[in-house]
């Protein structure tokens, strides 16, 4: 790749191309040219476009990510191309592509279609980032013909591959090695450099805030909102202007386009007069305009402005959020609706909640001199101005301020709290980013409340340190049992990485949220109780959120231990100690054979249940295997479902590679290695490009969901098909089919003692497997070991202040004090 960015660069130097995006940028494997989307490309090279071939499909291989970009080197008069970006080939067919993704402001373009307008030779540049995707279509829209000589993407992620990562897995199961591939470049894709994510508004001292193409983007100010008047200024640039009112800071929300005049001089050859029709505002209660996604939205009316809306030209407007439930806007003291909320029962919403500033796909506008009044008795409740740049923060939209993973590059662009809990221990195998697994877990403990929970989804773009109290009105804090996975990733992290100076100084914040996980104990049931539901089972009572609560405080009193805080360590495990005991008294079920779901589900079990009861050591050996038998009533399609009562039949039920992944590692555990093969190569080897079908889908990642009876990914387009949750058999490879992880323990953080047990990899048939992680004692751990003339032979380097333990048949050998290893043993 370096030496193909350099030609271009050379290349282009005539074009005006500056060297800085060369150094860091994504090009094209593969190019069709002709007048609809094609799966199969040919090398890529400079193709032209003219109406009898308007349509090109650009192939980059697998997933990227940046700033999009086109290199016009001849046209022969003005066009207009519309630019789609999909993970999934075939979003390029639909018409949003695969998106859009307006859920929440993600610090990148809200929609996955922009039109150019091409004036005249060079590099054209969107402003906003295209988040993750393998595929694009490039469509001249006008008469003329354009030429392109090259396209890609200013890299907003790390261009490096998974073969030059500094952790490692190799094996001589081919599969097996692009499946680890999967998670440690969904890993990638999804985890960002500081600052690497630019802010999605600009500023103007005059005109304020200019928004293109973006979700509006909510005051953190105003969450505890309710029946309020929001007046405020705008300026269309072009197509309209689009604002919402009663907003969580993500989710459905009140939200109006207003559609300008659309002047034939200056419109779009693709805009829709449908979606968005001239001299209107449209009211839709939702994320969207659209119902491409999984997330519903309603379109409740459209109103018609009884003036033309020019372009360039300022309009005040007003919005009343009355207590009676009238929705009122005004143009110009113009009023052009006044509705009642009951008139229209799809917009379930209360008026309450923040107000926030976008423009729709391909618009652009300005927004300043905001005012919000109590709409009953007229008091000021904000005002501002929208000309300085402190907006930035307020409104979510200044560039990130931390390195930090999001849930994924496409969508989902937040940080997760719990789902980050398969992406902290992915890094440690495969990038060995201490700063991005570190800034995931400081910007989660930036978010802590009083209570201290700490916010599950924050968005990327606000500064968290400044009033994490604001986010509490916003549903943000739901979710209890993501408290228990945060927790897990912060000892995961601090295992791989030896970081106990970070550690230390977040400490007392760690300590509070423990606090409230051990407040969250039944006195009565001695089993966890939340009440504001849980993602991996039952909230009340349930095992699949006890026995993580018990893998969660076993590990915090690990750290604790380290850190010298044995008060702490004794508490926390003795906490863990008296959960596990009621588990097994209160929710094993001998008859089942399995652990019940919860209390008040005794007769059904899941895979969550199934999996952390065993990874947490609450299930005896008996429990563990006899567990494991029953886990064949779960069995559906390539993995397993989450739970007993979902039915096999329905063809809408998804495979989680989540939950499965929660699975994995503990059948491992439990010397299930024939299952544990099984399942890595049935439900993550859909996954990999094994035919056409399959390179429809797949883009050398990780996925979210898989179809339990198609295989194809399980919420249709919405489906990210780059999500680091999805990624566990990276770390499981390395773990136990080489057989290279930390010892148990504090002595084993940062790799300080190790243990090399190839046992599982020669059990699943491996004659060869090699591994790396990087320690946090100068310099790398690695094994590489392979089966000849009845022996296994391994070569182990290390630093030599780290010890360890090669453990194979039954056999321990003691290694210490040496930078590298050599031997051989028997293999009966």
């Amino acid at each position: 790749m370096v030496l193909k960015q350099s030609i271009f660069c050379a290349i282009s130097a005539g074009l005006l191309v500056s060297p800085v995006f060369c150094e860091n940028t994504f090009t094209p494997v593969g190019v069709a040219v002709g007048d609809q989307p094609e799966l199969v490309t040919n090398h890529f090279t400079a193709f032209v476009l003219d109406p009898q071939s308007p349509f090109a499909t650009v192939d980059y291989g697998a997933e990227r990510a940046g700033y999009p970009f086109l290199v016009v080197s001849s046209l022969t008069q003005p066009v207009q191309v519309e630019v789609k970006y999909s993970e999934e080939f075939n979003g390029l067919d639909h018409p949003f592509s695969d998106g859009p993704y307006s859920f929440a402001n993600q610090l990148g373009n809200s929609f996955r279609v922009e039109t150019f307008n091409i004036t005249k030779t060079g590099r054209v540049t969107s402003s906003l980032i295209q988040g993750g995707q393998r595929w694009q279509s490039i469509r001249l829209l006008t008469g003329g013909t354009v030429t392109l000589s090259q396209v890609g993407f200013d890299a907003t992620i790390d261009t490096v591959e998974p073969e030059n990562l500094p952790g490692q897995f190799n094996c001589d199961d081919e599969a097996l090695n692009e499946i680890w591939k999967l998670g440690a470049r969904a890993a990638t894709a999804a985890c960002v450099d500081k600052k690497s994510q630019k802010a999605i508004w600009e500023v103007d001292p005059v005109n304020g805030v200019y928004a293109r193409s973006v979700r509006p983007s909510l005051s953190v100010n105003g969450t505890a909102f309710a029946n309020y008047t929001l007046e405020f200024e705008t300026m269309i640039q072009k197509g309209g202007s689009w604002w919402s009112v009663a907003s969580p800071m993500a989710g459905s929300a009140y939200s109006m386009l207003l559609t300008g005049e659309l002047p034939e001089a200056s419109r779009l050859a693709n805009v829709n007069t449908t979606l968005t029709p001239p001299n209107t505002i449209s009211l839709a209660y939702g994320v969207d305009f659209v119902n491409q996604t999984t997330l519903t939205t309603w379109v409740l009316d459209v109103f018609e402005v009884p003036f033309a809306v020019r372009e360039n030209t300022w309009y005040r407007v007003s919005v009343v959020l009355s207590p009676s439930g009238y929705l009122s806007a005004a143009l110009n003291n113009t009023q052009i609706f006044n509705i009642s909320q009951a008139a229209y029962p799809l917009a379930t919403g209360e008026f309450s909640g923040s107000f926030g500033f976008g423009a729709y796909q391909d618009h652009a506008a300005y927004f300043r001199d905001v005012n919000v009044y109590d709409t009953g008795n007229g008091s000021t409740l904000y005002t501002n101005p929208l000309t300085t740049e402190n907006v930035l923060a307020e409104y979510g939209t200044q560039e990130n301020q931390e390195s930090l993973c999001l849930d994924g590059p496409k969508r989902d662009r937040l940080v997760w709290l719990g789902d980050f809990i398969h992406t902290a221990r992915i890094l440690g195998v495969s990038t060995s980013r201490i700063d991005h697994a570190r800034g995931t877990l400081q910007y989660l403990l930036d978010s802590q409340i009083g209570d201290g929970e700490l916010a599950i989804s924050p968005s990327i773009g606000y500064n968290m340190k400044a009033s994490p109290d604001v986010f509490a009105p916003t549903g943000s804090y739901y979710l209890s049992d993501y408290q228990l996975l945060g927790l897990i990733s912060f000892h995961d992290f601090v295992q791989w990485s030896g970081d106990l100076s970070w550690a230390n100084r977040t400490w007392p914040k760690w300590k509070k949220q423990i606090d409230w996980i051990i407040g969250k104990v039944n006195n009565t049931t001695g089993l966890i109780s939340f009440n504001a539901g849980a993602f991996i089972g039952p909230q009340d009572g349930g095992s699949a959120v006890a026995c993580a609560g018990v893998q969660a405080l076993t590990g915090a009193a690990e750290v604790a231990t380290a850190l010298g805080d044995t008060k702490s360590a004794t508490r926390y495990q003795q906490v863990a100690e008296s959960i596990a005991n009621a588990v097994n008294r209160r929710l094993w079920n001998g008859q089942l054979g399995a652990y019940s779901s919860s209390l008040d589900d005794i007769g059904n079990f899941s895979v969550s249940g199934t999996a952390f009861c065993i990874s947490s050591g609450v299930a005896s050996s008996n429990q563990t295997a006899r567990s494991l038998a029953t886990l064949s009533r779960l069995r559906l399609g390539p993995g397993y479902k989450d739970s007993s009562d979902v039915s096999n039949s329905d063809p809408t039920v998804n495979i989680s590679p989540n939950t499965n992944g929660f699975l994995l590692p503990a059948l491992f555990q439990a010397n299930a290695t024939s299952m544990g093969l099984e399942l890595i190569k049935k439900l993550w080897g859909v996954m990999l490009p094994l035919d056409e079908s399959q390179n429809r889908t797949a883009v050398g990642t990780s996925w979210e969901y898989v179809n339990s009876q198609t295989q194809q990914p399980g919420l249709g387009l919405f489906t990210s098909l780059s999500h680091p949750w999805g990624g566990a058999p990276t770390y499981v490879l390395t773990e136990w089919a080489a057989g290279l992880r930390p010892a148990p323990g504090p002595d084993g953080f940062g790799y300080r003692k190790w243990i090399i047990a190839p046992e599982t990899g020669f059990q699943i048939g491996l004659k060869r497997a090699q591994a790396k992680v990087v320690t946090a004692f100068d310099g790398s751990l690695s094994v590489e070991w392979h089966v000849r003339d009845g022996k296994l032979y391994a070569n182990i380097m290390a630093p030599t202040s780290t010890e360890g333990q090669f453990v194979f048949r039954g056999k321990t050998i003691q290694l210490s004090g040496k930078a590298s290893y050599n031997f051989s043993v028997g293999i009966h």
